[in-house]
């Protein structure tokens, strides 16, 4: 049987495109059939793109691109029409130019590859619904055109069509395995085993149907929205979107405001060519530094709000960085402002693409982020692969919203009330201790806190051999929420303080999302009324 893989859903929706994917799964080994590809590409300074309903690979026998129409079709005075299941009759594209379109942007796109020179590309035309053709015209050569009674021998037809096009190919396993992978990637989440709790912590989540239909289709667009709810996974397609354009030939930002994300983001993608991790105000330090910008020696609150954007597009101006591609993750944490500053720097062709990743129940610093902003892709994720399924529900009960967990077992979230009225540094070592002598590591816990008084009282504080101290050091984490925004832990202690209603609730969502496996929540009675805990 082919290795089938559908891209943006196990099946096709079309009626057509099930007929069609049903024989395909029936051709032999090693052909590999691929649903619904799309790609992009910068070559030679101009973008490439592509998309074609199948795509057929054989080591052997090079790429098929199949272009699939469905219901009934004529020509009218050379023009191609469709007639629909309740008679009415539409104009269309032509297929046979639709699918050497395809071709010959698939081949452009491979030439990237060192490997292209070792196959061919052909091209043909599926019509499921039809069991024999009319005169469609000489473009319908009858070796590349494919009804239903051709479908039903489905590898006689596709050999039909290789010969007609000569096709060869000589492909090495790691070959076609970088190939597919090119075309059909698969992204995933790695997590570390470290401690007892590593049963619900330490495995791989290969993306689900809704990620990878996602994904789907950020590659067939320049530009969109991606929303979801905390640990929906938008970093990570975040990354894999950015790292996919890089490989695809585009000089790619992937922009974040937050400090400490932003120093992870760079650690991990350093050494990815053509792709540039950073903070959006680091970026707009670093353009204004290298163009000779004067800064001023005291930077205000206004200066990183208004001032910065303007030097970062002035830099630019001064000594021209464009780029090619931008991604923003945790988008709600930008202004207007400064995403059009972004846009600023990108390459002035209308087509560089522009994604935003963005949680609006995470919007801490109520910058309005979305007030000015109308994107041509919007996609929604719904599926927390971050947390267990008790945190997960917890979670999701802080802001009364719908919890959508991957099933993933695990202990029970824990309030703890304090020892006395008020909240002291006490109860948080000591909850601290108990989780160490539980077997966690200092590296696989941390505190938040909700305010910078109580963190920075609690890291000058030690707990036996451990210090207290920031994120990313030897001892033992305390940050405040945030701080760690973006970011997430095996266990969380969360201390909570006096807040009004609504900030209490949107701080307690987004600290209490940080938590992947153990969450201990250190809070009064009427806070855990106000969290519906």
């Amino acid at each position: 049987m082919a290795a089938y893989f559908g891209l943006g859903a196990d099946e096709p929706d079309e009626h057509s495109e099930k007929v069609v994917a049903k024989y395909l799964k029936g051709l032999p080994a090693p052909w590999i059939a691929i649903h619904h590809v799309s790609w992009q590409g910068l070559r030679d300074g101009r973008q490439g793109d592509g998309e074609a309903d199948f795509v057929l690979i054989h080591p052997q026998h090079g790429i098929l691109v199949l272009e699939v129409k469905g219901g009934g079709v004529h020509l009218e005075s050379g023009r191609w029409c469709s007639t629909d299941r309740f008679g009415h009759v539409h104009a269309i594209k032509n297929p046979y130019e639709q699918a050497i379109a395809s071709k010959y942007a698939l081949i452009e796109w491979l030439s990237a590859f060192k490997f292209a020179s070792k196959l061919r590309v052909g091209h043909a035309v599926v019509f499921p619904h039809h069991q024999q053709l009319p005169n469609l015209g000489p473009a319908a050569t009858p070796a590349i055109s494919l009804t239903l009674p051709e479908l039903e021998k489905v590898e006689d037809s596709i050999l039909r069509c290789i010969r007609h096009w000569r096709l060869t190919a000589t492909l090495s396993s790691s070959e076609l395995r970088l190939l597919v992978d090119a075309l059909a990637p698969t992204v995933e989440i790695h997590r570390k085993l470290s401690t007892d709790s590593a049963e619900a912590d330490g495995r791989i989540l290969t993306l689900t149907a809704e990620q990878v239909a996602v994904f789907a289709g950020l590659r067939a667009s320049r530009g969109g929205l991606v929303v979801g709810g905390a640990g929906t996974g938008k970093t990570v397609l975040a990354i894999a979107r950015a790292q996919q354009l890089a490989r695809d030939g585009f000089k790619t930002l992937l922009v974040c405001f937050n400090e400490l994300l932003g120093e992870q983001l760079s650690r991990s993608l350093a050494g990815s060519a053509g792709l540039t991790a950073m903070t959006y105000h680091s970026l707009c330090m670093r353009e204004a530094s290298r163009s000779g910008l004067r800064i001023p020696t005291t930077l205000t609150e206004s200066w990183w709000a208004e001032e910065a954007p303007n030097a970062l597009v002035q830099a630019c101006i001064e000594i021209p960085n464009v780029y090619d591609a931008i991604v923003v993750d945790e988008g709600q944490d930008f202004s207007p402002l400064w995403l059009d500053s972004l846009r600023m720097i990108l390459r002035e062709d209308g087509q560089a693409p522009f994604f935003v990743f963005a949680d609006p129940r995470q919007d801490i610093w109520k910058r309005h982020w979305l007030q000015e902003e109308a994107f041509s892709f919007a996609w929604e994720l719904t599926l927390n692969l971050r947390n267990t399924e008790p945190i997960a529900r917890k979670v999701a009960s802080t802001l009364g919203a719908e919890c959508f967990p991957t099933g993933t077992a695990g202990p029970k979230p824990r309030w703890k009330n304090p020892v006395q009225e008020k909240l002291n540094e006490g109860d948080v070592l000591d909850t601290l201790q108990e989780l160490i002598d539980e077997g966690f590591s200092s590296g696989s816990l941390i505190v938040l806190t909700t305010s910078a008084k109580t963190c920075k009282a609690l890291r000058e504080r030690t707990m036996g051999s451990f210090s207290l101290g920031k994120w990313g050091g030897k001892g033992l984490a305390v940050e405040t929420i945030q701080r760690f925004k973006g970011l997430e832990s095996q266990a969380v202690v969360l201390v909570l303080e006096d807040h009004n209603t609504q900030e209490l609730q949107l701080l307690a969502y987004v600290g209490m999302s940080r938590a992947r496996t153990v969450l201990t929540v250190i809070g009064n009675d009427q806070q855990r009324l106000a969290l519906r805990w």
